[in-house]
C-alpha cells in the first residue's frame, strides 16, 4: 500500500481502510520506515519552518537552535509513539481485548495521521488553529480499536478515553524533555 493511498483511505474512508490494515501483517520496522518516520517529521519541522520564516509572537528562533529543537522533537517522537502503543497493548486485556504490540503500534500510528497532517498548518501564519482538525484521529482510533486490539464494542468508549489520556500524558512528557534538552531560543 502506498503512503498517499493509505493516508487518503484513513481520512476519507477509515472504516474500509481499517479492514485493509487488519488483514495486513507489516513488521514494526516496515511501519516505522515507510510510514511513521515520514509523517512524524511533519509536526516538528512544520513548526520550526513556520516560526523561523514568519516568527511566533514577533520572535524568530535562530536557524541552528530551531533546527536542533526540531531534530530533538522528531527523534524523541519515534520512541514516544512506541510507548503509547505499548501501553495500549498492555491495557487491551483489561478491556477484554488482545495484547499485541505490533497491532497496537499500527493502531497508534495510523490514528496519529490526522494530527500529523493538521500540523502542516503550522507552516502558514494564522492557520495554526486548524491543528484542531487533528482531533479527527480520535474517531479514526475508535474505528480501528475493535479491529486491531479485538476490544468488544461495549468497551470502546472507555478504552478510547484511556488511550487519549495516555497519549496526552506522553505528549506532555515529550514536550517537557524536548524543552529540557533544547529550550526555544528566540531573537
Amino acid at each position: 500500500m502506498s503512503l498517499i493511498s493509505r493516508i487518503k483511505g484513513l481520512i476519507l474512508t477509515p472504516r474500509k481502510e481499517w479492514d485493509e490494515i487488519d488483514a495486513e501483517d507489516r513488521s514494526i520496522v516496515d511501519l516505522y520506515r515507510n510510514y511513521i518516520a515520514i509523517l512524524a517529521a511533519f509536526p516538528p519541522f512544520a513548526s520550526f519552518l513556520g516560526a523561523w520564516l514568519f516568527g511566533s509572537h514577533g520572535l524568530h528562533p535562530t536557524f541552528a537552535a530551531g533546527l536542533f529543537r526540531a531534530v530533538i522533537q522528531y527523534a524523541l517522537s519515534l520512541p514516544a509513539l512506541f510507548l503509547v502503543a505499548f501501553v495500549i497493548s498492555m491495557a487491551a486485556p483489561h478491556f477484554d481485548g488482545k495484547s499485541d504490540d505490533k497491532r497496537a503500534l499500527a493502531l497508534a500510528a495510523y490514528s496519529y495521521t490526522p494530527a500529523w497532517l493538521a500540523s502542516l498548518f503550522g507552516l502558514v501564519p494564522g492557520l495554526r488553529w486548524l491543528d484542531v482538525l487533528g482531533f479527527y484521529g480520535i474517531y479514526v482510533f475508535s474505528l480501528g480499536l475493535s479491529r486491531m486490539m479485538r476490544v468488544p464494542k461495549e468497551n470502546l468508549d472507555v478504552f478510547t478515553l484511556v488511550a487519549l489520556v495516555v497519549t496526552v500524558a506522553t505528549g506532555a512528557l515529550h514536550a517537557w524533555i524536548v524543552h529540557a534538552i533544547a529550550p526555544a531560543q528566540m531573537i
